[in-house]
């Protein structure tokens, strides 16, 4: 008897821990779900991609959709692997469509890249040359057909089917209240500070993620700056053991460029001219950084001594 009640109560205890497991993998998996709930609601439930989004004239064509890494070439085929290499967390979209012509369509794409110099980076990579700066907006432009924008850490797309004023009116409109939603204001770009805002066009910062000059430097900021007239373009990148600086100018020389020689006592600096392209870089720290372009050399050493000067800074 004693035995069999012996046994009873292990096997109860037993039980009695199963069910305590049970329940406490029941509550974490509620606050994991919590907390991704928690996570998407800045930018992913309706208040964002709200039925009013475009004003009175359109309408949801359809529910908001949501995307993760696991299914996100569902929504994006081919392009799914640029984002899934720079941070991507989450996709939602949703197409909006005139109340009075179906044909007249916008289809908003709002990417989750989980900071802001991920947003930025996906968005300077796929900058397009012919476009027109968004009033108001940080880091926002449009084409014909298309809008495109970086605010905190979101890159936003809104996809046009049709050449119409309307639809590109109310669409401008909607791109900018949704900047105004999901950022709190200006977005911070650590890498920007870097670069001296003496005669710099802002317009053309940007992050180019591989191949950079045609070589094989990656992970590189750049911006253009004009002086007497002439563009050169200024670059840096993260650099601490100094490899892309010797690899980059290696790269130089090995493809038949040839070294000039250069009176800057700020910085150890090399020169290379290359195809009527000429490159001066230094080591500043944990950065390497450059000047190029097929201006005059002093051009070239001007904003040179800049750069210098503002990386000594930070």
């Amino acid at each position: 008897m004693l035995q069999a009640v012996n046994k009873y109560m292990a096997v109860s205890r037993k039980q009695s821990l199963i069910s305590y497991s049970i329940i406490i993998l029941l509550f974490f998996i509620a606050v994991a779900v919590g907390i991704k709930q928690q996570h998407y609601g800045s930018a992913s439930d309706d208040t964002v991609l709200k039925d009013s989004l475009f004003g009175d004239k359109f309408l949801p064509a359809g529910d908001i959709e949501h995307y993760m890494p696991a299914n996100l070439y569902e929504k994006i085929n081919g392009k799914a692997d640029l984002y899934l290499d720079n941070g991507f967390v989450s996709l939602q979209s949703r197409r909006f469509a005139d109340k009075s012509a179906s044909d007249k369509w916008a289809e908003v794409y709002i990417y989750d890249m989980a900071n802001n110099e991920n947003a930025f980076a996906i968005y300077s990579v796929q900058k397009r040359s012919e476009s027109t700066p968004l009033d108001s907006v940080q880091f926002g432009y449009s084409t014909s057909d298309a809008f495109y924008a970086a605010a905190s850490q979101y890159y936003i797309e809104v996809a046009l089917s049709a050449d119409d004023t309307d639809l590109f009116n109310s669409t401008m409109t909607a791109v900018k209240n949704l900047i105004s939603t999901i950022s709190t204001g200006k977005t911070e770009i650590p890498f920007l500070n870097l670069f001296p805002k003496e005669n710099l066009n802002i317009e053309t910062f940007k992050f180019i993620s591989a191949d950079a000059f045609g070589s094989d430097l990656k992970n590189i900021f750049a911006a253009e700056y004009t002086i007497n007239g002439n563009n050169v373009t200024a670059y840096l990148t993260k650099d601490p053991k100094g490899e892309a600086y010797k690899n980059y100018h290696r790269f130089l020389v090995d493809n038949g460029g040839t070294e000039l020689q250069l009176d800057i006592k700020q910085a150890e600096c090399k020169a290379v001219e290359l195809f009527g392209t000429t490159d001066i870089i230094f080591k500043s720290g944990d950065y390497f950084a450059g000047v190029r372009g097929s201006a005059p050399i002093n051009d070239l050493k001007q904003i040179t001594l800049n750069l210098i000067e503002n990386l000594k800074k930070h």
